[in-house]
């Protein structure tokens, strides 16, 4: 019962008609060969619903503590409140910065319906410098301008990281299951497996409980399943490491993270994508 009841509040998501073709590539739908990612974000973009209708779209940006900053000063060099980037990163009332500390930071930009994801990662602004405070990714030779030209292009291989720490307790079995599952702690951080961006968050996809859908280029995709916590939207760009999900057992019978590697829309062992120790 609450599977449906989830099911069917998800279904007034604004990315439903992404959910549907989403949903049909992670099911290994057999009627028809699966969509490389790119075919499948221009099928969801060309919506008719969607085309016509502006959407406001949080993108988030990560920022590195460096000495002397204060919340204010990073708060007014990026337009938001110092209230905004406790609630962002959990910083309690006497949360103390620290040299190397990276920071979320959320913004909203308003764009067309027809290609939310694309114009959103692509028109990220670059706020003004105070007190040095300027917002910058962890790794800021590779800018998300990059991250959304590497989504479309073609790749024979991607270049992975361990999404979580743990152990593997459910190995890829072609046939009965779609990935493997690593285990760990509720709230345990899910980390991003490469640079991409994310193509799906939510919970509106049976049996994967809350889900994030991560396009690395146009042939790969990640993705992580039954978190307890999401930290990013669709539309995001991630980077490699960044913490995108907190642990969790929503539609699974233990806390774990399932971690599904997809190439041209077909599951594929994520192992050998992995570096052979965790961490």
């Amino acid at each position: 019962m609450e599977k449906r009841e989830i099911a069917r509040k998800a279904a007034w998501l604004p990315v439903a008609a992404a959910a549907v073709v989403l949903a049909l590539a992670l099911a290994g739908c057999t009627s028809a060969p699966p969509a490389p990612p790119s075919d499948m974000t221009a099928n969801a973009s060309s919506a008719p619903a969607a085309a016509s209708q502006p959407a406001l779209v949080q993108v988030t940006r990560r920022y590195v503590v460096r000495r002397g900053d204060t919340l204010t000063a990073i708060a007014s060099a990026n337009g938001c409140s110092t209230d905004d980037l406790r609630t962002w990163n959990d910083l309690g009332s006497r949360g103390r910065l620290r040299i190397g500390q990276v920071l979320r930071i959320v913004t909203k930009s308003s764009v067309a319906g027809a290609n939310t994801a694309a114009t959103a990662s692509a028109s990220i602004p670059t706020p003004s410098a105070a007190s040095g405070a300027t917002a910058e990714s962890a790794r800021p030779e590779f800018s998300d301008q990059q991250v959304v030209s590497e989504t479309k292009r073609h790749a024979s291989r991607v270049s992975l990281v361990w999404p979580a720490r743990g152990n593997v307790i459910e190995a890829f079995k072609p046939g009965a299951n779609r990935g493997i599952q690593i285990a760990g702690h509720a709230g345990d951080p899910v980390r991003a497996a490469a640079d991409g961006r994310v193509m799906y968050a939510g919970v509106g996809l049976n049996d994967y409980g809350s889900l994030i859908i991560v396009q690395h280029n146009a042939d790969f995709l990640t993705a992580y399943a039954h978190n307890r916590k999401l930290l990013v939207k669709t539309g995001d760009i991630v980077h490699q490491g960044q913490a995108i999900a907190e642990m969790g057992d929503l539609d699974n019978a233990r806390v774990a993270l399932s971690f599904e590697v997809r190439r041209d829309g077909k599951p594929v062992n994520p192992l050998p994508y992995l570096p052979s120790t965790n961490g």
